[in-house]
């Protein structure tokens, strides 16, 4: 039986606990730091499934201690290769800024179903949608005898849908030259450099894909801010017209709320905005320094908080846009945005062209993704004239 990972199941606690440092929550809740780990497991679990299955070796008597107590350097050996995609995980998983911005679903399989909740009418109809005609929806009768109506119903519903996974693939090649040279000079290893390169691509571009994602499925609201201050204001005028950037964010926050009956607590935005959110009063930033946050992550980061309602990300690989979004962190199912990795960090043997002598390794994730309410998100467009 395959676990969940909204099980926190003993079996896995015990195999990879030991592991699982770096999957902690922002808000450091005991509780979904759990939920992080429980995550975090069951995509080691995967990978040490999927290396048993390569390696004829039975999962149920693998012994994960035993193995990362061996000094096997064989790279083509189960141990060597369960320890390293292991680490590659721990790599990757835990950098991803997006993990914070969407409901994380690990899957066990490469086509499985997503899950995500609303609240329906006995129409079939969303609890969001119609409001204002629905306004008479609980008004009912049914102690007249002559003309008795029935109560309305309201419904909790769990809606799945099939997702498949992607796959995302990286080679990185290395001569023997180079290899030795390094290690004579320095002491370091050209490979675990590479691999460690390519982990950290892992992480920018599924980052980069969710948030495109997101920027993309954004039907929750639209504001348009022109970031050219007025010719001829004080210093004193301009930080009132920075304001008003302020306000763009509340009006797509009002016309999301409107939609979705949530109060939207993140914010994407490009580098240059950073800047100008960093200087407006009420920004808070992160005691965390930027530098250590944008080494694995390719240059995202959480940046701070504003007005004590919304966290900060910045992304400075788009331009031009702000995301507004609404991710509960306590309930999986309440998302606009669903991320299911299958085999988050796939890492092959190293192989030496005798040709060449070149050594090459390879790195693999599988996961699928879904956007599935996007009226939980919303964008300011950032003008100039």
């Amino acid at each position: 039986m395959r676990a969940s990972f909204i099980e926190r199941n003993q079996q896995l606690l015990d195999k990879y606990g030991h592991l699982l440092d770096g999957a902690k929550h922002f808000t450091n809740s005991p509780r979904l730091n759990e939920l992080e780990e429980n995550k975090m497991a069951v995509l080691f679990d995967n990978a040490v499934r999927a290396t048993c299955v390569e390696n004829g070796v039975d999962y149920n008597t693998l012994d994960i201690t035993k193995l990362e107590e061996t000094n096997q350097t064989s790279t083509t050996s189960i141990a060597y290769m369960i320890k390293t995609k292991l680490a590659m995980i721990g790599n990757v998983y835990p950098n991803m800024m997006s993990r914070e911005l969407v409901s994380l679903q690990p899957i066990p399989q490469p086509t499985y179903k997503i899950f995500y909740n609303d609240f329906k009418r006995d129409d079939d109809s969303s609890l969001s949608s119609d409001i204002h005609s629905q306004r008479n929806y609980a008004n009912n009768v049914e102690y007249d005898p002559d003309a008795p109506t029935a109560i309305k119903t309201i419904s909790f519903e769990i809606t799945s849908e099939d997702v498949s996974a992607t796959t995302k693939k990286l080679k990185g090649n290395v001569t023997i030259e180079v290899e030795q040279d390094l290690m004579a000079y320095h002491g370091l290893a050209a490979m675990g450099l590479i691999t460690g390169s390519m982990g950290a691509e892992l992480t920018r571009e599924w980052d980069r894909t969710i948030i495109a994602d997101l920027f993309a499925g954004a039907t929750g609201g639209i504001a348009y801010f022109n970031q050219t201050p007025p010719a001829g204001i004080t210093y004193g005028d301009r930080k009132v017209w920075m304001e008003t950037l302020f306000e763009k964010f509340v009006d797509v926050d009002t016309q999301i709320f409107k939609k979705r009956f949530r109060k939207t607590n993140y914010i994407v935005v490009p580098a240059d905005q950073a800047g100008f959110l960093e200087k407006m009063e009420g920004f808070v930033p992160d005691s965390v320094s930027v530098e250590r946050k944008t080494i694995k992550t390719g240059g995202r980061y959480f940046s701070g908080t504003l007005k004590n309602r919304w966290r900060v990300y910045v992304d400075p690989f788009i331009e031009g846009e702000i995301l507004l979004g609404y991710n509960n962190s306590a309930d999986w199912t309440e998302t606009s945005y669903v991320f299911s990795p299958y085999e988050m960090a796939y890492l092959s043997p190293e192989i030496t062209n005798p040709n060449t002598f070149v050594k090459t390794r390879a790195v693999m994730s599988r996961a699928a993704r879904k956007l599935v309410i996007g009226d939980l998100l919303g964008k300011v467009v950032i003008t100039n004239s």
